[in-house]
């Protein structure tokens, strides 16, 4: 948790050969503690006889960012302080964490202090401790990792007006992270590392395998597969990108997903952005759940259209961090849906795309199709037996199938294109038990790419959430990786 990442940006002290240039004080702290490098350590000193407040520039800011500083020792009545802030400091979002006190979170616009609601705020440990800021869409988790265990220490939601969401284009960049200490008159903190990275969280779900073309065929680079999924901090996540070796399952982060809904949308926004393919003009071609549409809750009745939007670029988005030009995607009449999965049907010619779709009775599995991979799409068939999550148009052995799971936790299998039920798909080691709260998996299946020792591989997750996440809690725990001939 909070372990797998790629460094954006980085102050290691030992490294820094000229501390004045490469990691700044913020110029909008009138009374910087005074900086010293060295013991492996930046250390920051108050005179005796007046206290001091200040950061040290780390990184650029960007939506989707893990932002996190290992602090080796604070003084008594010292406060570590990450920082997100412009560099004149009329934007300023800070975190303060002193040790034995709970967490504390402000915004500042200019010199006013705006309300901000810091949800289930804990008490901060003593030192050592690495203090992580985690941004996902609007939401910004605060944890601490002690001991090597990482625990919650309070979140905040930033999506109440325009102006204060952090996923702001117009923050991206211009904002900078910065750490530092809050001292008492002779105070002192040692800082022995802070980075920007790009995390895949305190839990990884709703993988979905990129693949060559809009079929079961998975996209390869070097004898790796790539998988999008949702980089979990609580109930907000990033959709991010992942790479793998089918045959020893090595799970690396390799970047992040954004959406942005055209020239006058001032959020990148984080969408679930869910089966992309490379089609055969190179071109890549994606489908996505416009989350991003609803503020703090699932309730599809607030999500526009059928809920979902279609992203496409020539550059390839499997590694660091991309925006993608995204537009609503017309299914039936206004039909909300979620877990959408492409596939196009040469023997009939049309685009088939697979969803979990909301009905009177709750989520069942759908299919439509169309004369154009971005819509607008039809019924074809639908709807399936039992509540669906992870919809997806798989073939095996020359014979096509809708696969799925239910918070029942069965494994639904369902005829293609009929959606008649024909049982269950088997593993050997359940997904889930009877002390994880929720049996609702979500999975990726793929073809094995050739030379590979079996021949389909499937990813999914359990739902053991992250210790100590006030409810409602949708982190979710480990990564299962499955094989079969």
């Amino acid at each position: 948790m909070l372990d797998n990442e790629i460094v954006v940006s980085e102050l290691v002290p030992g490294t820094v050969s000229c501390p004045s240039l490469q990691n700044v004080a913020m110029p909008y702290c009138p009374a910087s503690p005074r900086a010293a490098f060295g013991g492996g350590a930046m250390t920051l000193f108050a005179p005796h006889d007046a206290a001091a407040e200040g950061t040290f520039f780390v990184g650029g800011f960007f939506p989707g960012i893990h932002f996190s500083a290992d602090f080796r020792s604070l003084s008594p009545g010292a406060a570590a302080l990450l920082d997100i802030a412009s560099l004149d400091g009329s934007i300023l979002f800070r975190v303060r964490a002193e040790p034995g006190k709970a967490v504390e979170f402000s915004e500042t616009r200019g010199k006013a202090n705006l309300a901000c609601a810091l949800a289930n705020p804990q008490v901060v440990p003593p030192p050592p401790f690495r203090l992580s800021a985690v941004v996902a869409g609007p939401t910004i988790l605060l944890a601490v990792r002690k001991d090597g265990e990482v625990r919650f220490l309070g979140s905040v939601t930033l999506d109440e007006s325009p102006e204060n969401d952090i996923r702001r284009r117009d923050f991206a960049g211009v904002l900078k992270c910065a750490v530092g200490a809050a001292l008492p008159p002779g105070g002192a903190a040692a800082v022995e590392r802070a980075a920007v990275s790009l995390t895949a969280g305190v839990g990884q779900a709703d993988f979905c395998i990129v693949t060559d073309g809009p079929g079961c065929r998975p996209y390869t680079e070097n004898g790796r597969m790539f998988c999008t999924f949702s980089a979990r901090a609580g109930v907000k996540y990033t959709k991010s990108v992942a790479s793998f070796d089918p045959t020893v399952f090595d799970f690396r982060m390799e970047g992040i997903l954004l959406t942005s809904y055209g020239d006058g949308d001032p959020l990148l926004r984080n969408d679930a952005i869910d089966h992309i393919f490379r089609d055969a003009d190179g071109s890549w071609k994606g489908v996505a759940i416009g989350w991003s549409t609803t503020a703090h809750n699932l309730d599809p009745s607030t999500r526009k259209g059928s809920g979902l939007v279609v992203v496409e670029t020539r550059e390839c988005p499997l590694h660091g961090i991309h925006v993608l030009p995204a537009r609503p995607l017309v299914v039936g009449e206004g039909v909300k849906s979620e877990d959408p999965h492409l596939h196009y049907d040469a023997e009939a010619g049309k685009w088939r795309l697979s969803t979990s779709s909301f009905t009177p009775q709750g989520l069942r599995a759908h299919l439509w199709e169309s004369d154009r991979w971005d819509g607008p799409y039809s019924l074809l068939a639908g709807p399936g037996r039992f509540d669906s999550t992870g919809c997806q148009i798989m073939e095996f052995g020359g014979r096509e199938f809708v696969m799925t799971a239910n918070m029942e936790r069965m494994r639904p299998v369902y005829a293609y294109p009929s959606l008649d039920y024909v049982g269950e798909w088997p593993c050997d080691m359940e997904p889930s038990d009877d002390d994880c709260p929720n049996g609702r998996v979500f999975t990726a299946w793929a073809e094995a790419p050739e030379g590979c020792p079996w021949r389909h591989v499937m990813i999914t997750m359990d739902r053991r959430n992250f210790p100590g996440m006030p409810d409602p809690n949708w982190t979710y725990g480990g990564i299962r990786f499955y094989v079969a001939d």
